[in-house]
């Protein structure tokens, strides 16, 4: 009998010791994980529009937990255009953007001390362009002499209409403008009121297709085909952030890459993505602008051979020069002063897919 009280009695107390063992796993696990959701660092984002195709790809990051795996949490934002961008970074009120790193570097040359920077290059082809419909006959820059355009204040395309003019012989002062927020842009051309608008090409066509435009009434002069041969759309980032956290730069970076690389590869998981944080958008019609964007200003002979993210140097100093000289700034921007490739992820993160 004491044999089996022995027994029975090493059965309880193993059998409590494991629970106990277990119970202390249990409340370490979970410390870890309140430690690890305590030390998340929260991040405000403001993308380059309201939620579209265009910003998609930001929305599949999250959704497969690739901000998570970085330790941050990230809040999304849109925002009226480049220009609206670049205020914000500057201000430190948010910590990263999507937007025309040129629209930054005009900004910066004007509030040096709140100076952000460019980390990682989307756009190798610039999408800025000014938009008609055939019945206007505008098929040249000169058919812009005298005419009324649109465009919004917060803008990159109509920010940089100036370097555009100067580089395509385009009489400025003879240019009549009407402004109205980015969103209702189309809507000046739509009803008669302007001759043209200016923006990104994607975004303008699709909301005219959307209402209804034939695509071959839809006409574009490129600020490109003049010479304004510019990187475009880049992810941005606020000084603030760029003195304090070098590792949350480093891993947004690399999380928001891995979305990019994920939406190339798949557009219409990315709409996906963009449909369960924003319901009511139209899937098709952003599924299309994802692959526009994919097509025409991301993947280019040199992203192929480079990767996303880097940008070439002779070229990036060309479009400062060109830039400088269109904007008059007083000091020319050195290259590092706009774009740093210190927080670049890995290649195979970057490779097209």
């Amino acid at each position: 009998m004491k044999h089996v009280s022995g027994l029975v009695s090493g059965f309880f107390t193993g059998s409590l010791r494991q629970a106990l063992s277990l119970l202390c796993g249990t409340a370490v696990s979970a410390s870890l994980f309140a430690a690890s959701a305590q030390a998340a660092t929260p991040v405000k984002v403001t993308l380059n529009a309201p939620f579209d195709g265009s910003n998609a790809a930001f929305f599949l990051a999250q959704q497969k937990g690739y901000y998570t795996a970085e330790g941050l949490t990230v809040q999304f934002d849109p925002s009226g255009g480049s220009g609206e961008v670049a205020t914000r970074i500057g201000s430190g009120a948010y910590d990263f953007g999507f937007g025309d790193v040129n629209v930054l570097m005009e900004f910066n040359s004007k509030n040096p001390t709140a100076a952000g920077k460019a980390v990682y290059m989307l756009y190798y082809r610039s999408p800025l362009s000014v938009a008609s419909f055939a019945k206007s006959g505008i098929t040249k820059p000169a058919d812009l002499n005298g005419r009324k355009l649109g465009g919004a204040l917060s803008d990159g395309a109509y920010k940089l209409f100036p370097a555009y003019a100067e580089q395509a012989g385009v009489k400025s002062d003879t240019v009549k403008w009407e402004y109205g927020d980015l969103r209702l842009r189309e809507v000046m051309l739509l009803k008669g009121d302007v001759d043209a608008v200016v923006g990104f090409d994607s975004t303008m066509y699709f909301s005219f297709v959307r209402q209804g435009i034939k695509p071959e009434d839809i006409k574009f002069l490129y600020y490109s085909d003049v010479g304004l041969d510019i990187y475009g759309n880049g992810i941005v980032v606020s000084k603030k952030m760029l003195d304090t956290n070098p590792a949350a730069i480093k891993g947004f970076v690399a999380a928001t890459a891995k979305g990019w690389r994920d939406a190339v590869a798949n557009p219409a998981a990315a709409i996906a993505a963009l449909k369960a944080a924003t319901p009511l958008i139209d899937e098709k019609l952003e599924t299309e602008k994802l692959m526009w964007l994919i097509k025409n200003q991301i993947v280019t002979p040199e992203s192929r051979a480079d990767g996303l993210g880097g940008v070439r140097a002779e070229r990036m100093n060309k479009g400062i020069d060109t830039l400088t000289k269109a904007f008059a700034l007083p000091v020319k921007p050195k290259l590092e002063d706009v774009f740093t490739s210190a927080y670049l992820p890995s290649a195979d993160i970057r490779k097209l897919p």
